[in-house]
């Protein structure tokens, strides 16, 4: 399963994605964004080749929507929160950083990875 996603999945708290038993990527587009969250797992994804967007309105509920400024390129964006487990994922090729936590989250775990194709990876 191919995802092309227009503008970044805003996620809330609580919630997983899972690819587990199936083969799913996130590509050429913006990615994840996790602000101010608590309790998330990200599992089994491939995130590749992230491209800018934002400058749009965004839904943040089922009745309102948001405005949100351009993304930062990242392939995974957490900004504060806490509680949160990204577990067997695969990035690569993201126009910023692979995954970027910022802000002051805590008790995260980056757990069984491969990160390739960044100037950041050594």
């Amino acid at each position: 399963m191919v995802i092309y996603l227009k503008e970044e999945i805003i996620i809330k708290n609580y919630k997983t994605i899972d690819g587990r038993g199936a083969n799913v990527h996130i590509e050429n587009g913006p990615f994840i964004t996790i602000q101010y969250l608590t309790n998330i797992i990200i599992h089994g994804i491939h995130i590749h080749d992230c491209k800018p967007a934002g400058n749009t309105n965004v839904r943040s509920s089922l009745t309102h929507y948001g405005y949100k400024t351009s993304s930062d390129e990242d392939g995974i964006s957490i900004f504060g929160g806490s509680a949160i487990w990204v577990d067997h994922c695969l990035l690569s090729s993201c126009a910023d950083g692979l995954i970027d936590a910022i802000m002051g989250p805590t008790a995260i775990t980056i757990s069984n990875k491969f990160f390739t194709h960044h100037n950041k990876v050594l």
